[in-house]
């Protein structure tokens, strides 16, 4: 085979005795990144991630009612990824409690019950990270509100490396801990 810069970089299963071709240098390392559209951002109930200053993570949902953060919208693969990490795979690590405000801040529990409404947010907190709603209006007064608390927190270098490394591309400049409140623009450009 003779041995070009090119071909000397790519792995071995790339390399072969007769290609019709001279190969470019790493173009089987690049990935296109998907993003979310307008429409369906607003369509859509996203979940999304967040480290905090201390480490601890903040799961948020949009109910297709917030502008999602500018790292969120540009990559909906590692979106879904982390998700799915967290409703599918992640361990239970405790407990969990509701925040005494969320009642009030989500309308009541009357229009679609407790055990309904809480689910997600406790399964979250029940993994270790802040569960936040967002109220139902679609004006720049938006914001997202704390539900879930977990009773043992999980801190972001605790998760495997992959995940680890996805989750830490957003970080939000405060604690949840001290943030039952976050405005939707205070999110935009995490």
């Amino acid at each position: 085979m003779r041995e070009t810069a090119s071909s000397s970089i790519l792995p071995n299963y790339l390399r072969c005795r007769s290609l019709p071709f001279e190969p470019k240098p790493r173009e089987y390392l690049k990935i296109q990144t998907v993003i979310i559209d307008e429409q369906e951002e607003f369509t859509r109930d996203w979940d999304w991630y967040a480290v905090g200053q201390d480490g601890h993570i903040g799961h948020f949902t949009s109910a297709g009612m917030r502008v999602l953060p500018k790292s969120v919208r540009e990559d909906r693969e590692t979106t879904e990824i982390i998700a799915r990490y967290f409703f599918e795979q992640a361990p239970v690590v405790g407990k969990w409690s509701v925040r005494a405000e969320a009642e009030a801040d989500c309308g009541g529990w009357k229009q679609q019950g407790f055990e309904r409404y809480i689910r997600d947010f406790a399964l979250m907190a029940s993994k270790g990270l802040f569960s936040f709603d967002t109220d139902l209006i679609r004006t720049e007064k938006g914001r997202y509100y704390l539900v879930a608390i977990p009773e043992r927190i999980l801190l972001v270098n605790d998760l495997p490396p992959d995940i680890r490394n996805l989750v830490s591309r957003i970080h939000a400049p405060f604690r949840f801990i001290d943030c039952p409140y976050i405005p939707e623009p205070t999110t935009t450009d995490w």
